[in-house]
């Protein structure tokens, strides 16, 4: 089968030039996992950070070699072509939507397996696209309004929310009762009002609890990260309000390649900082991303949310190459996605 992937160890910056086309055979299936003949994938940051050692600041570093190049990509859409001999829900050309963890045999490829438990089926109001879209971007931004813990009518402050995870978040507060209020970049408040949200805050005008002024808000959910970020929020929530964040004190938490140390002390920072605010309120919360693809339905494909698609790309160097400087620039408005089959 074709594949886009790299035959050794990558430093900072290496995928896009790095990444080649190759021939590798198509892997089978354990016994519960799902053979995935791939209609769609995506291009996610993390994706970038675990192909070049940075993901969560080079916890899971890939090992290629020429012997075993890695695959990236985590997302999938597509048909099911054969079973692991204990799969109970799926059947052959089930048409679903599902992740895998970033270990480098992805989804940037014609086929891939993914474990069953991880995998849904996809509705058919979705495209390939869409539903792929929808994978581990769905799954995080479910688990960060599941941990915002929202009631009707109360207020939440979404930071990133233009990116694929943000616009899917502003999506299932509205779907909540939630009052919702983005913060992204001017070229993308159009967007994200079009999406739900009451109100869009500028950061290029300047730091967005200066903007706000006296507005308290119940929840904010962080999708962009930083200890700057985390103390504006603050000032801007209620006493007993919840600060969410996908990503920890390091913004964009994988850009750098980290030691054990500064592992150790990032990891050590979010635990002291939730367990202090159990007792000095507001609520620090570090939403994780688990297994079960339970809140991508529940949250995301039972209520048809769907988000912006930015670039359709297709499996070829140049696209996916042109694809990943894009995403590493942060400027993406929604999602990007590889289409493997027109």
């Amino acid at each position: 089968m074709k594949a886009l992937g790299f035959n050794r160890p990558l430093e900072i910056g290496e995928l896009k030039n790095e990444l080649t086309l190759l021939e590798v055979p198509v892997p089978e299936p354990q016994p519960k996992q799902l053979l995935i003949k791939i209609h769609a994938s995506c291009i996610n940051i993390d994706d970038i950070h675990a192909a070049e050692g940075t993901f969560l600041g080079g916890l899971l570093p890939f090992k290629a070699s020429k012997e075993n190049p890695c695959i990236p990509g985590v997302d999938v859409a597509g048909t099911v072509v054969k079973t692991g001999k204990d799969v109970s829900v799926f059947k052959e050309g089930d048409e679903v939507l599902g992740f895998l963890m970033p270990k480098g045999n992805g989804s940037w490829a014609e086929y891939c397996c993914i474990p069953e438990k991880t995998a849904l089926k996809k509705p058919s109001g979705y495209t390939f696209e869409e539903a792929a879209a929808c994978a581990i971007g769905g799954k995080t931004a479910a688990n960060g309004v599941m941990s915002a813990a929202m009631s009707k009518g109360q207020s939440c402050l979404v930071i990133g929310a233009s990116g694929g995870i943000g616009t899917l978040i502003v999506q299932i507060l509205n779907t909540k009762g939630a009052s919702v209020t983005g913060v992204c970049s001017s070229r993308n408040v159009e967007l994200v009002k079009s999406i739900g949200a009451e109100k869009v805050i500028d950061y290029t005008k300047g730091p967005f609890e200066k903007q706000l002024k006296e507005i308290k808000f119940d929840r904010v959910i962080d999708c962009i990260g930083g200890k700057d970020t985390e103390a504006q929020a603050m000032k801007i929530l209620k006493k007993n309000g919840r600060f969410v964040t996908l990503c920890g004190p390091d913004k964009y938490i994988g850009e750098t390649r980290n030691s054990k140390w500064e592992l150790f002390k990032m990891f050590s920072y979010i635990s002291l900082r939730a367990f202090i605010s159990m007792l000095i309120r507001p609520r620090y919360i570090m939403a994780g991303i688990g297994s079960s693809p339970e809140p991508i339905e529940n949250l995301i494909l039972k209520n048809s949310i769907k988000p912006p698609i930015d670039q359709k790309l297709y499996l070829d160097e140049k696209s996916v190459r042109d694809g990943i400087t894009y995403v590493a620039s942060h400027r993406a408005r929604g999602k990007v996605v590889i289409s493997v089959i027109e």
